[in-house]
C-alpha cells in the first residue's frame, strides 16, 4: 500500500485531496490506524475465512481509502489462493475517494452513504471504522433522530452499526466496526444496542485508555456473529492489543459499559432495588439550553441576586461560590448573581421552582459530586442537577447516598464510556433517580452517614454509607473512591 499524506501522524493512505481539520471533523473522516486494521483483519475477517471452502464476502460501508478491505484481500489471498477482488466491496460518500479506491484495489466501490441499503447483501462480513459526527455539534448534527433507531443524540457512528446488522448475513455475519467509546452506554443508542444483541451475539472487544486517531474521541473495536447464542466475549486492551480476561455477556443490561468497566478499574457493585430507589424520595431535574440561554443577560459579579452554581464549583459536600472564580457563557465571574427581575416570567417561575432545599450535583466528575443547598438560596447552572426532596426526606440522607462511594461505582460502571473523559462520570437526571437506596437492615448507618456529612466529614460519609450498604468489607471500593476525590 502506498502511504501519502498525513494529518497529525495519522497516515491518510492514497487519498486523492486528504482533507483539511475541518473538512475531516465535519465528515468525520479519520482514517484507520495500520495496527487496528490488522487487529480487526485478524479478530473478524479471519474467522469468517474458518471451515469455507470459498472466500467470504466482505464490505466496508465506509471504506474511504480501502486500507480495511486491501488487508481482508491479503488474507483472502493467502488463505484461498484466489484473487480477493470479486470478494471484496465498498461504499464511500466522496466520488474522488471512491473512484482512486476502486482503481488501486480493483474492487467495486459504490459512490454513496453505507448507512443506505446496498446491493447484494448480505455479506458474510461487514467491516469499517464509519464517521465520528457528533450530535451536539451544529456542523455535524442530523437535526433529529435516526431513522436507523437511535434517539436524537445518537452518533453516526451508531447508525453505521445499525446498518451492518442489515447488511451481515443473519445466520453466521460477522460484524467489526471500529466506534467511539460513547456507543456503550449512551441512552440513545440503546435501540441500537438492543437490536444487536438480539440478532447475535458480542464475540470480540477492544479498547485503549488513550486515544487512537486525531479525532478527540476513545475508541473501542466491537465485534459480532450474528445469529449465535450469547457467549464469553474475547477481549484485548490497549495500543498492542493485549489479551484479557474473557467477560461473560450480560444480556437485558441497559448498557455495554461491562465490556470495559473492569479493565478501567471501576469495582463492581451488585444492588438490587430492595430497599427502592433515590428516585422514591426526591426529584431529578436536568435543566437546560432554555434555562442557560434565558440567564444570559442577567447574571452579574457581585451585588444582589441569587448566587449561580456551575458544576465547577461543586466538590463532594462543598460549594465554593464566591471561594473560586467560574465562568458561565464564556465570561469569568468571582461571585456570579443572578437578577431575577431580567428573566421573562417563564424563567421567573423556574426559579421560584429551584430556590427550595434541595442537593446539587455536577456533571462529568471522576466520582459523584454532591453537594447540599439546605436553605434554598442557590440557582443551578446547566448542566448541574438539581435534586429536591420528597416533602419529610431529609435531604442530607439524600446527599449522603449521592456522596457515597457505593452511588460512584455503581454509576460508572452503567455508564462507563459516556463521559467527555475515559475517567468522567456523566451525570443524567433519570440515572441518579435508578440509584438504589440502602436496604432497612442499614438505615441506622445510613442516618449516621447523613450527620457526617452535615458536619463535614466526606469520607467518614462515605464509610458509613459502605456499612449501610452491606459492603463494609470492600476496601476496594473505598480505596478506588478516595483516589478520585478532588484533592
Amino acid at each position: 500500500m502506498t502511504l501519502g499524506g498525513k494529518s497529525g501522524g495519522v497516515l491518510d493512505g492514497d487519498v486523492p485531496h486528504p482533507p483539511t481539520p475541518a473538512a475531516r471533523k465535519r465528515l468525520g473522516a479519520y482514517y484507520t490506524p495500520p495496527e487496528i486494521v490488522e487487529f480487526l483483519v485478524r479478530a473478524v475477517v479471519e474467522p469468517a475465512c474458518a471451515g469455507r471452502a470459498t472466500p467470504p464476502t466482505v464490505i466496508d460501508p465506509a471504506c474511504g481509502d480501502g486500507r480495511l478491505l486491501e488487508a481482508a484481500g491479503r488474507l483472502i489471498r493467502q488463505r484461498f489462493g484466489v484473487d480477493p477482488g470479486p470478494y471484496l466491496r465498498g461504499v464511500e460518500i466522496d466520488a474522488d475517494v471512491a473512484t482512486a479506491t476502486a482503481a488501486r484495489l480493483g474492487v467495486v466501490v459504490t459512490v454513496g452513504d453505507g448507512r443506505s441499503p446496498v446491493t447484494g447483501a448480505p455479506f458474510d462480513v461487514v467491516i469499517g471504522n464509519p464517521p465520528y459526527l457528533s450530535q451536539l455539534a451544529v456542523a455535524t448534527s442530523r437535526r433529529g433522530r435516526s431513522e436507523l433507531g437511535g434517539g436524537p443524540y445518537a452518533d453516526v457512528a451508531a447508525e453505521f452499526l445499525a446498518a451492518a446488522l442489515r447488511l451481515a448475513r443473519a445466520d453466521g455475519g460477522r460484524i467489526g466496526l471500529v466506534l467511539p467509546l460513547s456507543i456503550l452506554a449512551t441512552r440513545d443508542v440503546r435501540p441500537i444496542r438492543d437490536a444487536a444483541q438480539l440478532a447475535g451475539a458480542i464475540d470480540v472487544w477492544w479498547w485503549a485508555d488513550e486515544r487512537m486517531f486525531d479525532a478527540q474521541v476513545f475508541t473501542g473495536v466491537l465485534g459480532l456473529e450474528l445469529g449465535s447464542p450469547p457467549r464469553a466475549v474475547r477481549r484485548f486492551s490497549g495500543p498492542t492489543f493485549v489479551p484479557v480476561s474473557a467477560v461473560a455477556p450480560r444480556t437485558g443490561a441497559p448498557t455495554w459499559s461491562w465490556l470495559v468497566a473492569d479493565l478501567a478499574g471501576v469495582p463492581e457493585v451488585d444492588l438490587t432495588s430492595g430497599g427502592g430507589m433515590l428516585g422514591d424520595l426526591a426529584t431529578f431535574t436536568a435543566d437546560f439550553r432554555d434555562q442557560y440561554y434565558g440567564l444570559v443577560g442577567a447574571v452579574s459579579d457581585g451585588g444582589l441576586g441569587a448566587p449561580l452554581v456551575t458544576s465547577g464549583l461543586i466538590d463532594p459536600g462543598r460549594c465554593w461560590w464566591g471561594t473560586r472564580p467560574t465562568r458561565f457563557a464564556k465570561d469569568r465571574y468571582d461571585a456570579p448573581r443572578v437578577t431575577v427581575s431580567k428573566l421573562s416570567p417563564a424563567l421567573q417561575a423556574w426559579v421560584a421552582s429551584r430556590l427550595v432545599p434541595k442537593v446539587l450535583v455536577a456533571s462529568q466528575t471522576k466520582v459523584l459530586e454532591a453537594v447540599v443547598d439546605e436553605h434554598g438560596a442557590w440557582l443551578p447552572s446547566v448542566p448541574v442537577v438539581s435534586v429536591i426532596p420528597n416533602h419529610g426526606t431529609d435531604v442530607w440522607k439524600v446527599a449522603a447516598v449521592l456522596t457515597s462511594p457505593v452511588a460512584s461505582a455503581w454509576l460508572a460502571g452503567r455508564r462507563f464510556g459516556s463521559g467527555l473523559s475515559s475517567t468522567a462520570v456523566p451525570v443524567a437526571a433519570g440515572d441518579l433517580a435508578e440509584i438504589p437506596v440502602p436496604p432497612a437492615s442499614g438505615r441506622r448507618a445510613w442516618t449516621a452517614a447523613a450527620a457526617k456529612l452535615q458536619a463535614g466529614d466526606v469520607v467518614g460519609c462515605g464509610m458509613d454509607m459502605l456499612r449501610a450498604y452491606g459492603l463494609r468489607q470492600r476496601s476496594d471500593l473505598l480505596v478506588w473512591w478516595q483516589d478520585r476525590l478532588p484533592r
